[in-house]
Order: structure tokens, then sequence, then C-alpha cells
């Protein structure tokens, strides 16, 4: 999976666009103590509530979060409330608002969930899934003209909610074929023909029996055989049936595959059908194998389900660093680039500090916890031998750059570790351009190899005291006193 992350990491940034039902998905998280004297119902004492992006828009947030520019097609009311939190919540995640039609022919979807100790108690909805108005088809197709670009990805999200006509998707096929684009649809209801000619269909189990009986299918026979039938009724490039915990079944003219489900604790299935589209959106972008697209997105989706609400993944998350400490520790400043662009892309806050940590003792532990603080992502770069040498002695370095590396990742909060020759890191902190640089001591900021180019940059400075007579030379004076 590392091999794969970085392929598409060092492919840059792609350009998707997302159309279909956009929502917004507010809850009310509370504590039930008693039973309500009006009915037989449990009383929610309200504590807190929180709103996610759902449906298309959460498909969106999830190409963002991977680091895609997104652009994203819908409707939404026009002066509602809703539309105000979700059009601020796309705003925050950078995802472009050009393509919302604004709408005063109906209300913004909203899905409203009442939650106790992590069990849902109610879902109330307000929707209108009525037929387009005249009005909103000319907007939305006028949008389609403008964000296809050619040869994208086109992710479609279908939640019957009125906006995937019939029409609005015939227009959206015929567009795409003509500018070469590639199209996943996420399906919903039971009119199937609508979508004949796009590239890729994403259907669950339930979507799937639904297309079954649709087309007097048996669900007797196999699922790669009826797969196989639909493929070519719909004239598709492949079908992806997700089958929850028993990982997804990918079905085309020429081939088929299973890919197992990942074994994760599930706290919420909502949205992991999103991600698994947003994913394969991403793997295609960077023509990888199909295959190779849905093991990403089968192993996005694991993640998704283990957190509560619709979440959305980031690539660093399908990397479990605990398992080699190696993969934290850098030699090649340019591959540390693409990693930390890639999470700039992701929002993430990049941390710098510097130094020998030639004996790890707790004045270093002060200083790494602190400067986590400012920030996501810890780098810490480390002199290599012979720059510790040149100004700490021939003597020094007491241990070798590989083992200081070593124990430095082996500390949890440290994420990226990376080496520099040069008598001062400003070269290296010029090339990565942290959003904060930190140095442990008494300096003053101005003194600080490479603060002015943060500074310059928009970036933050930090100087982090150190703790009173905690240091590597007085460890070696201790050390050397006690075997004489």
């Amino acid at each position: 999976m590392k091999k794969l992350i970085n392929k598409i990491k060092q492919s840059g940034q792609k350009s998707v666009l997302v159309i279909g039902d956009v929502m917004l998905d507010e809850y009310v998280f509370g504590e039930v103590s008693r039973i309500s004297p009006e009915a037989p119902v449990p009383v929610l004492k309200e504590q807190k509530r929180e709103w996610s992006l759902g449906g298309a828009a959460n498909v969106a947030l999830n190409c963002s979060h991977i680091g895609c520019k997104v652009d994203l097609i819908g409707i939404v009311g026009n002066t509602d409330r809703p539309a105000q939190k979700l059009i601020s919540i796309l705003k925050q995640n950078r995802i472009s608002i050009d393509g919302l039609v604004r709408s005063n022919d109906r209300v913004t979807t909203c899905k409203k969930r009442a939650i106790s100790n992590g069990h849902q108690l109610l879902r109330i909805d307000s929707e209108d899934n009525k037929q387009l108005t005249k009005n909103e088809f000319l907007e939305l197709s006028q949008k389609i003209d403008l964000l296809i670009k050619p040869e994208m990805i086109i992710l479609v999200s279908d939640y019957a909610k009125g906006v995937l006509s019939k029409e609005v998707l015939s227009k959206i096929i015929s567009t795409a074929k003509k500018r070469k684009c590639i199209v996943l649809l996420d399906p919903k209801g039971k009119e199937f023909n609508k979508y004949k000619g796009i590239n890729y269909l994403k259907p669950n189990y339930k979507e799937f029996c639904l297309m079954l009986d649709s087309y007097g299918l048996s669900e007797k026979d196999s699922i790669i055989d009826n797969g196989k039938r639909i493929c070519k009724l719909l004239s598709l490039d492949g079908l992806v049936i997700t089958l929850g915990e028993k990982g997804i079944q990918f079905v085309s003219k020429d081939e088929d595959f299973s890919i197992p489900a990942y074994k994760k604790e599930v706290f919420d299935l909502t949205g992991a059908g999103d991600t698994v589209l947003a994913f394969l959106a991403l793997g295609l972008s960077v023509k990888l194998p199909i295959k190779e697209c849905l093991k990403l997105a089968n192993h996005a989706a694991a993640v998704a389900v283990s957190h509560l609400k619709t979440y959305a993944v980031s690539l660093d998350e399908l990397i479990d660093k605990n398992i080699d400490l190696s993969e934290k520790i850098y030699s090649d400043w340019a591959l540390l680039k693409i990693e930390l662009d890639w999470l700039k892309l992701e929002h993430k806050k990049i941390v710098f500090t510097n130094g020998c940590f030639d004996l790890l003792h707790s004045g270093h532990i002060h200083l790494l916890r602190e400067a986590k603080k400012f920030g996501d992502i810890l780098v810490v770069a480390i002199n290599t031998d012979d720059s510790v040498k040149r100004f700490k002695g021939k003597d020094r370095p007491i241990k070798s750059l590989i083992e200081r590396a070593k124990v430095m990742a082996a500390i949890g909060i440290v994420d990226y570790i990376v080496f520099f020759d040069q008598d001062t890191p400003r070269e290296l902190i010029e090339y990565l351009n942290p959003d904060v640089l930190v140095k442990g001591g008494d300096y003053k900021k101005e003194n600080i190899a490479g603060a002015d180019f943060v500074l310059a940059h928009g970036g933050r400075v930090k100087v982090i005291d150190y703790q009173d007579g905690l240091s590597t030379s007085n460890l070696v004076f201790a050390a050397k006193r006690v075997t004489c």
C-alpha cells in the first residue's frame, strides 16, 4: 500500500467533477435519562450539534481530502439555513461552489439525526424529490457544459432527490463522451436504463438485486454471470458491486475479481459508498489498473466506517507507520517534499524543527511535544554525522545518524524525519517551506536559521524554552565523571 500511495502522490494534483444530490447531515448529540410522560419515547437532552456534508457533497469532500481539485454540481435551496451551512462547509474545505444551482423551488436536502451514547435514536429528513423545473434543468445544463473538461474523471452521485433526471444524465453522458471523460456513477432507485453508456456503475448488493429484478434476471445465477449481462445491457465498462463485510466484486465483459473486506470495527456505515467512489476516481485518474483502484477504495472504506458520522479519509491514513518505522525516515528531500505538498493539499499544517538529537533526553521530548501543538504534521530534521562534528567536535556524535533517526522514529508524535549535511537547516527549510518553524533554546527569532524565509511566506516561528540542566553535553560530562 505504501508504494501505491507514493505513486499517487508523485503524480501530482488531479481535477475531478462531482455531480448529483448534495445534502447536509446534522447531528444532535445528547443524553437520555428518562422516558417522556407524553408518549413512550426517550427524551434526549441536547448537548451539542455538528454538521457534515452528505450525498454528492460528501463525495466532493472525500476527493478534496485526498488532494484533488474539486468542482461540484448540484441544487440547493436559495435561502434556507441548510443551504447556508452546506455552502459554508464547502468553502472551509476549498471546494468550489460555482457549480451549485440556487433554486427557489426546492429545499436543501437535510438529514437530522439524534444520537445518544453512539446510538442513533431518530432521523428526520427534509427534502424535495420532485421533477426539475425548466429553469433548474437549463442552469444544470449550463454548469455541465462549463465544468466538464477534456479527459477528466466525473463522479455522479444519485440519491433519487430529483436532480439526476434522465435528461440531465443524458447531458452528462453525451458531454463526457465528446470530451473523452470517464464517468463513475453511484445509482439509486429502480430506473436503470437512464445510466446506459456510463463507464463504471457502483451499486451495493441491494441495488444490484433491484437491477436483476428490473431486467428479469434470476438471483439463482452467479453475481458474475448476472453482472456480465448487466454490463452488456447498459454498455458499461465495468460493474463495481459493494458487498459490505464481503468486500467488493468487480465484473466487466473481459474480467472479474473480488476484493475481500478489511477487518475493522464498524461504527457507522454512513458515506462508505461515497469513500469508495472518491478513491476509485483517484486511482483511475493516475491510470492505475482497475484492480489496484478497488484495493485502494476498499481499504479507504474500511477506515471510513471505523468513524462515527460521514468521514473523509486521507491518503496518509491508509499507511500504518507503526508497521515499519523506517517509513518515517527520508534521506531524499524531494520524496519528502512530495509527501508534504500532498498533505498541504489536504489542508494539514506542517511543523518543522531540527537538531542533533544525539542522546535523546526529556528536554528533547518536551521540545517535540510543544512543537506538535502548533500543527498537524511534525517534521524533525537531524544533522548528519559530519555536520555534527563540524560544530560539536571530533568526539561527537556519540550515536550514528541511523541510530539517532531510528530512536526518533519510535516517538509517536514525530511524523517524518529528514537529514541535512549543511551547517544550518536553512536550505532544507526553504525547500520544504513549512508552515511553522520551531526552535528550542533562548534564541531570538531573527537569529534562527530560516526564520526570515518562513515569516516572509506567511508562516510562524516559535521558540521553546529549554528545560534547565538538560543537554546531551551535560549527560556526556556526567557519564565521564561516573566512569572516572
